[in-house]
């Protein structure tokens, strides 16, 4: 039994290889017949150069259609003549039935232009293409769509991972005005504590100002004492003031140090956050056009393939018919022939028995 099965995967095997020489075949030789029709215009306008070139060569007998082509082909009349255009096609079927000769002539083709070299980039990337999937199994197939489906779920997990990440950065911008904006009305505050502060001082010193010069004029001695005691009293809330207007001078820095910090911070993770997701992004992009064009080429083959199987089950059904109708043939002839013989027996035991019948009679005559 296990030997009926390995003889079974063997044929297909061979089978399904054979078909895929087969496509290959009519890949490659398209290929070159694209090749040899696109130097068609520089062999025609170089007919020495391919004639020093095909001379010798199994291919000199084609040098004389070009040779007719062009003694025929007239440069001063626009139009095609009739016989001229029956003249180019047979050119054309000749040099597609001889599309070898390519390797007996210059390279032109690196001198063809962007259009043509991309027309036979494509064709041959669509080789590449068809031998690479033509020779991976159903199951190398399933386990590539496989790995797709895992990516497509692996990128739309990233993405709600963005969509959350964007919603914490949003949230952390938040937070971060409302400290900034604290941070705003404590400065505000102590700016109005200060000037507050400052017009209470210069107040009070206008009013003790007022009061001395009042009391000058009554108790100068008085006075002058009184003055010492307001100088330094002056003395000391200059100091006082000093010493609160560096501290709030100070912490007014610090402030704006912690600031400038978490703008920085801010700034690096927004911009580490768009370098991120740009590249995310580039990756989706990338793999979408990839998938896209795998699944292009795919839906291609699939349709050649079963082009190419309903004609091969024509084939076969045809095959299948014609054994039939043979096989019945011989059935019947075969019948026919047993049918003869069985009546030849049937008869030259018919002419035994009528001979013993009419002995019988003749001795009973004879008695």
């Amino acid at each position: 039994m296990n030997k009926k099965n390995d003889i079974e995967n063997a044929d297909m095997s061979a089978e399904r290889a054979a078909q895929v020489n087969s496509v290959m075949c009519i890949v490659n030789e398209s290929i070159e017949k694209l090749k040899i029709s696109l130097v068609i215009p520089k062999i025609l306008e170089n007919p020495l150069t391919v004639s020093r070139h095909l001379k010798g060569t199994k291919y000199e007998d084609c040098l004389h259609i070009i040779q007719s082509y062009l003694t025929m082909k007239k440069p001063d009349v626009k139009l095609y003549r009739p016989e001229e255009c029956m003249q180019l096609l047979q050119l054309i079927d000749m040099f597609h039935e001889n599309y070898e000769m390519l390797n007996n002539l210059p390279n032109w083709l690196d001198e063809l232009s962007h259009v043509d070299k991309s027309l036979l980039n494509s064709l041959t990337l669509l080789q590449n293409i068809a031998e690479e999937r033509l020779s991976k199994s159903a199951i190398a197939e399933l386990a590539k769509e496989k790995k797709i489906h895992q990516v497509y779920h692996d990128n739309e997990q990233m993405k709600r991972n963005i969509r959350e990440f964007q919603a914490k950065l949003h949230n952390q911008k938040i937070n971060l005005r409302w400290k900034l904006a604290a941070k705003d009305g404590i400065i505000k505050k102590y700016e109005a504590d200060l000037a507050f502060k400052k017009w209470d001082n210069n107040v009070h010193i206008r009013e003790e100002l007022v009061k001395s010069s009042r009391r000058i004029h009554n108790i100068h001695v008085a006075s002058v004492i009184k003055q010492k005691e307001l100088e330094e009293e002056l003395e000391k809330a200059k100091i006082a003031y000093e010493k609160m207007l560096k501290e709030n001078l100070a912490h007014e820095k610090e402030v704006r140090d912690e600031k400038n910090k978490l703008l920085l911070q801010l700034q690096a993770l927004v911009k580490k956050f768009d370098q991120n997701i740009g590249e995310k992004i580039k990756e989706n992009v990338y793999l979408q056009e990839e998938y896209d064009e795998q699944k292009r080429q795919f839906d291609e083959f699939l349709e050649e393939y079963q082009r190419e199987e309903a004609e091969y089950e024509a084939i076969v059904k045809t095959k299948e018919e014609e054994d039939r109708r043979k096989h019945e043939e011989k059935v019947m002839l075969f019948m026919m022939t047993r049918a003869a013989k069985i009546i030849q027996r049937a008869y030259r035991r018919y002419r035994r028995s009528k001979k013993k019948v009419e002995k019988k009679k003749s001795k009973k005559r004879r008695n």
